[in-house]
């Protein structure tokens, strides 16, 4: 605007001579003013911004000329060039160029070393909003808030996507054996059992010599003190088969310790891991599945060994809860999961004989066998179910 106030009265008297026509030199001279906005830069090339503005002055003369916008009728001569253009014409020649390019004189100039890019555009916006309705500035407005919805939506999307819950979809038991940590706990002097004799002492010290009918066993506590007669199934041929399995595995001078871990040894390496699409808890469904199949997850992992701890005479039940995977990390995760729990001595003691145990039956590990709150075991146990 500067530019235009120190220069309009030069250009209008350069359009004048060539068009001799007051109509065509308002045309020219906006045109021309115009042209100049958008080819400032070319004035630092000029040798001088007289001669620049001539330049541009014929330049536009023609191109009218070509695009026939000029009346070309001459209606004085060079001795009627006036010197100047009125106020109110260089008002009026300034308010139709504004108005063709958008030109705000409100507008800030970046200052060098003190603008960014963000006061620029803010110094934009709040300039172009001047011009905007108020139905404009709203449709803006909710485009930009439907641009961040979008991205927002994208954004719990993709989070979701990495870190949803392990239980949908996942193999459940892959994920337990893939977490393999570190149970430095159990070293060799730890799986040392503690001898019958040190545990009948410390029971007959506890419950000082209470009887059999007061719930304590005239045998050893740890020597079939919890069995009873077998709970069996409604299927006898179920029942056959479980006979026949604790038959081969039982012997009858084994004690409850090593009766259990029997068992537990042989639902582990009896069962190939199979993720089972049919979730029934139903005890002969999943006992018939497995009998046919000889594979299945945890359910049928925890059924079996509950029914065979039944059969030989011990209170056991299936547990359903969750497995917890790096609970102790920021990449936790929980999936649905199914162990059994027994009451022996009074104390309930937990088994997962899945998780003790690889998905081809090869190996069983003893780390949450007989896990029971105050023992060694039972911190562990803590952190992986819920």
């Amino acid at each position: 605007m500067q530019f235009y106030n120190k220069t309009c009265d030069r250009v209008f008297g350069y359009a004048f001579e060539r068009c001799l026509n007051h109509d065509d030199t308002m045309i020219v001279c906006r045109e021309a003013f115009i042209d100049m906005y958008f080819d400032i830069s070319d004035l630092r090339k000029a040798p001088s911004v007289e001669y620049w503005q001539r330049k541009q002055v014929d330049k536009t003369l023609r191109y009218l000329v070509r695009k026939d916008r000029l009346s070309l009728i001459h209606e004085k001569t060079l001795a009627d060039i006036p010197d100047s253009i009125t106020v109110d014409e260089k008002e009026e020649l300034w308010r139709r160029i504004n108005r063709t390019i958008d030109i705000d004189p409100w507008r800030l100039v970046p200052v060098p070393g003190k603008s960014t890019i963000f006061t620029v555009l803010a110094d934009q916006a709040a300039s172009d909003m001047s011009y905007m309705s108020l139905f404009d500035i709203a449709k803006a407005a909710g485009i930009v808030l439907l641009i961040l919805a979008l991205i927002g939506g994208a954004g719990f999307g993709a989070y979701y996507f990495l870190f949803r819950d392990s239980s949908g979809g996942v193999d459940a038991m892959e994920e337990i054996f893939l977490d393999e940590r570190s149970y430095d706990i159990y070293n060799e002097e730890s799986r040392v059992r503690v001898t019958d004799e040190e545990i009948n002492a410390l029971i007959k010290q506890a419950f000082d010599g209470l009887d059999d009918e007061g719930g304590l066993s005239s045998h050893s506590a740890v020597t079939h003190n919890s069995s009873k007669d077998p709970i069996l199934t409604a299927d006898d041929a179920i029942n056959d088969k479980l006979k026949v399995i604790l038959d081969e595995i039982l012997k009858d001078d084994m004690s409850d310790n090593e009766r259990l871990w029997a068992i537990y040894y042989y639902v582990g390496t009896h069962i190939r891991y199979e993720n089972v699409s049919d979730k029934s808890e139903d005890q002969l469904v999943l006992l018939r599945y497995y009998f046919k199949n000889e594979t299945g997850d945890s359910r049928h992992y925890a059924m079996l060994f509950q029914s065979l701890c039944n059969a030989a005479g011990y209170d056991c039940e299936m547990i359903k809860g969750r497995f917890v995977l790096n609970g102790d990390t920021e990449f936790r995760r929980d999936i649905l999961h199914y162990w059994n729990r027994m009451r022996l001595n009074g104390m309930y003691y937990y088994y997962d004989c899945e998780a003790d145990t690889d998905e081809f039956g090869t190996q069983v590990r003893e780390y949450y066998f007989m896990a029971t709150d105050g023992n060694i075991k039972w911190s562990v146990w803590n952190r992986d179910h819920q």
